[in-house]
Formats: structure tokens, C-alpha cells, sequence
């Protein structure tokens, strides 16, 4: 009886030994790159020299700064081929210093933190990765981006393009592997960078790409303006030139550049210095994207020369991880946070140029916006791209073990929040209501808003507010007729 048990142990121990043999097996096949390759997605194979990973520390603001992040990424040679199904589509050849191959180094800030990391390439020879057959293309630096694992991005670039900023980065959903082991879903993406031919255009010997940063502390060089950089610990970094390329004469001439910019938006001449349809393009696609990250989300400014002639411009919009998070009823926090950058001072300046900017835009643009981008995520999340990136996102739901939406539940719950948040905008933007008269020294509980949006609960400026749903005129010092 004895020996009939032993045995009956010794039978179960083996079943569940081929069981978990099985069962590896099975997960090695699910994760291999040429079951992967036919997801549908683009499959980009990084392969480094001597199986190298790269790595990175993680660091916490100093304090009166913000975020967290990582530095000293080391830089890791490597190869790159890129497949559709089993078609190389692109190999960038074994690394060669200024001949063939990339480098690739941990990317991002707070999503550095987790074990799928974003990425940098750098190429040591021109290439469009996302072989769209015209070499005006071709550069050497690209991204590999997490954001795939919603819908934000892929939305918030369609309002960046409707909305014509001066560039969109272009992008492709992606499977990425390093060294053989499978990463998980990405977006391809076109970095922020000077390009004349294909990104953003600036001069290159004189021109300007800079952001107001607030991961500026990471960085060797850095610079602050006179009225807002001190207000949440923002400073100024650089995309062009090159940090390790900038002169003082560069650095000098950009820094009175927006210390006058920023004089001028106290003062009320801030047309005389900003282009101001750029900043009301950028400001309106995070109010209708409902970005709640005002101080993450990148703020990127430019410049195409050093003369008189040029204006500063806002570029385009990047980071959209926070994208409808706000109420259906709220603008972004971009729209009432003067810690964060300069829009409420534009709206609440004696200058109307920027507001009448703002409203004109809304009104021309909000049929096209609401029309084309709802149709556009409908088709999407329909469309033969969604179904691989579905199928993709339930393999790395499975390789870093959590669940996610489906792509059809993100589509659905973004298209819902937008058709609410399109008539609040409108009704903000364009009230009809009637002027009611009111003091400024009414100490009502209620919410008042300006004509912009900005929440003010105790109003002390003379002029127009709203406070549910009506429209009211403001005197100073309780005087009014």
C-alpha cells in the first residue's frame, strides 16, 4: 500500500514536471520574435554588442524643484533591423562609429521607472525608420515611446495635425525586442529635433528649439528668465543647438529673448514678440485634450533665426499621458495654472490680441475638430492597425503581467468624453447668455469664471465673468451702472 502511494506521488511529481515544461515552452514560443513578427505590428530587433543592457540611476528633484527621473544612461552600441511580418524592412548593419549601426540608451522620466523602459536611438547613418520612400526623411535620431498602451497619443498628434502646428511628429506602432527578449509594444517616433526637410524648422546656424523645463536639473546646461521660471523652479534647456554645442553669445541672445517676451506679456506688447496664433494652437489642442499633467507635459519653444523679423513660436505638442484626465467640464490645467506657464497672464492682459486669438480659432476650427477627430478615432479603432495593436497589447499584458482596456474600450470612453467636453467648450467660449450686473465685492460662495475659463471665486478686476452659465459685468470697488 505503501509503494501503490509512492508511486502515485512519483506519477503526479512527473505529470506536473512536464506540466511546467509545457508550460515554459509554451511562453517561450508566445514571446518568440517570429510568432511575434505576425501580430501585424512592425517588429523592431535591437541586438547589442556583447549582449550589453543598458542602464541608468534614479534621481529625486533637489529640493524647490519637482519629478523624478533618471541620469547617467550609459550608451550601448548596437544593430537594429526592423521586419513586417518576415520582410526587413530596414538594418542598420552591426555598430561602426560614423559608418553603420545606433546607439540606444534608457529614455523618459517617471516611465523610466518601470521594467519596460523607453528608449533613444541615435543612428550612425541617415535613416527613415519608417520608410515613407523620400530620403527627406532620413535622420539619425528617433524614440521608442510606451504610449502605446492607450490611445492619447495617437489622438493628441491628430489634434496637433488638425490644429496645423508647425510640426507632428510621425510614428508607427511597433513590437520591440532586445537582445531576443520581447520589451512589449511601442510607438517608432520622430524625435523633437531641428530638421529643416521633415520636423521642426529653424535656421540652422542661427535658429532656436528650447523648453521650459521642469526636469531642468537633470541637465549639464540650463538657463532662467526674469518673471516666471522662479515661480514652480522651471528653467529653460536646450534641443537646439546641442547643449555641449552652445555658445555664451547663443545662450545670451535666447535668454534676452524671452526675458523681453515675458516683460511684455506683464505689459501688454506681447505681440510685438510671440506668434500669437502658435501659442493659441497649442494652448487650445491641451483644452481639448483635457491634459492634467500642466508640469510634465513638454513645453517647447522656437525660434528660426536671431533677428528681428522672427518670432518666438510654440512648437509642437509632446507627452500625452495625462490626456483626459480632467472633467468633461474643465480646461486644462495649462488654461488656469500661472505657475505653469504664461496663459492666464495672456488672457487676463490688457492686450485682447491673444484672446480674440483663442476665440477666433475655436470658432473656426471646432466643426473640423469635433467632426473629423471623432470620425478619425471611429475609423481607428476599426481599422486593421487597431486589431495588431490589440493583439500586441494582450501579449505584453501577459509579458509584464497586468491587465489593460482593449483598444475598443479606450476609443469608445475617449469619443464619449469628447462629445460632452466639445459642447462645454463651445458653451465657455461663446456664452450667449445675457450680462447681469454684479459688484466685485459680492461675497458669493458660487464659482465664477472668466470669459476664458479661469476660476476666480473672489473676482477683483474690473470686466466680464461667468458664473453659472450667465455672464456678468464686474465694476472695482463695488461702484457699477
Amino acid at each position: 500500500m505503501q509503494n501503490s502511494c509512492y508511486q502515485m506521488i512519483d506519477r503526479v511529481l512527473s505529470i506536473l514536471f512536464f506540466i511546467s515544461l509545457f508550460n515554459c515552452s509554451f511562453a517561450n514560443n508566445l514571446f518568440d520574435i517570429a510568432n511575434v513578427r505576425q501580430l501585424g505590428l512592425i517588429t523592431v530587433d535591437i541586438t547589442t554588442v556583447n549582449g550589453e543592457i543598458p542602464t541608468c540611476d534614479y534621481a529625486s528633484a533637489p529640493e524647490g524643484s519637482m519629478g523624478e527621473t533618471c541620469i547617467n544612461q550609459t550608451k550601448v552600441h548596437c544593430r537594429i533591423v526592423i521586419y513586417d511580418h518576415d520582410n526587413v524592412l530596414y538594418d542598420s548593419g552591426e555598430y561602426e562609429k560614423g559608418v553603420s549601426g545606433a546607439t540606444i540608451k534608457i529614455n523618459g522620466n517617471t516611465s523610466s521607472f518601470y521594467n519596460n523602459k523607453p528608449y533613444k536611438l541615435k543612428l550612425q547613418k541617415k535613416a527613415d525608420l519608417l520608410q515613407r520612400s523620400n530620403q527627406k526623411y532620413a535622420d539619425k535620431n528617433w524614440r521608442l515611446i510606451k504610449d502605446i498602451l492607450s490611445l492619447n497619443t495617437i489622438i493628441g498628434l491628430k489634434v496637433n495635425e488638425l490644429l496645423e502646428l508647425p510640426w507632428t511628429p510621425a510614428y508607427k506602432p511597433c513590437n520591440v525586442f532586445l537582445n531576443n527578449e520581447y520589451q512589449g509594444c511601442y510607438l517608432l517616433i520622430e524625435s523633437v529635433k531641428r530638421n529643416s526637410d521633415c520636423r521642426l524648422n529653424v535656421d540652422k546656424e542661427t535658429g532656436y528649439i528650447v523648453e521650459r523645463d521642469a526636469y531642468w536639473w537633470k541637465e549639464d546646461k540650463y538657463f532662467e528668465t526674469d518673471f516666471f521660471s522662479h515661480k514652480k523652479a522651471y528653467r529653460w534647456t536646450w534641443k537646439y543647438p546641442d547643449e555641449e554645442d552652445v555658445t555664451a553669445e547663443q545662450e545670451q541672445y535666447i535668454r534676452d529673448y524671452i526675458n523681453k517676451t515675458e516683460e511684455s506679456i506683464v505689459n501688454g506688447t506681447y505681440d510685438q514678440y510671440i506668434d500669437v496664433l502658435s501659442f493659441a494652437k497649442w494652448l487650445l489642442a491641451h483644452d481639448i485634450l483635457g491634459t492634467w499633467d500642466s508640469g510634465g507635459s513638454n513645453l517647447f519653444v522656437m525660434k528660426y533665426d536671431n533677428t528681428d523679423n522672427t518670432l518666438l513660436q510654440m512648437a509642437n505638442l509632446w507627452d500625452f499621458d495625462t490626456c483626459f484626465r480632467m472633467a468633461e467640464n474643465e480646461f486644462s490645467r495649462y488654461h488656469h495654472g500661472s505657475y505653469d506657464y504664461y496663459f492666464p497672464s495672456l488672457f487676463e492682459s490688457t492686450n485682447h490680441t491673444f484672446s480674440n486669438t483663442y476665440r477666433q480659432l475655436w470658432n473656426e476650427k471646432k466643426d473640423l475638430l469635433q467632426n473629423d477627430l471623432l470620425a478619425y478615432i471611429e475609423n481607428y479603432i476599426n481599422s486593421d492597425e487597431a486589431q495588431a495593436i490589440q493583439r500586441s497589447r494582450e501579449l505584453h499584458a501577459q509579458r509584464w503581467h497586468f491587465d489593460i482596456d482593449s483598444v475598443q474600450e479606450d476609443g469608445l470612453f475617449i469619443k464619449n468624453w469628447l462629445t460632452h467636453h466639445f459642447e462645454f467648450l463651445d458653451q465657455m467660449i461663446n456664452t450667449q447668455t445675457a450680462i447681469h450686473i454684479i459688484s466685485s465685492n459680492d461675497n458669493t460662495n458660487k464659482d465664477v469664471y472668466n470669459l476664458f475659463g479661469i476660476k476666480t471665486k473672489t473676482p477683483i478686476n474690473k470686466g466680464i465673468y461667468i458664473s453659472n452659465g450667465k455672464k456678468y459685468f464686474i465694476y472695482p470697488f463695488g461702484h457699477h451702472h
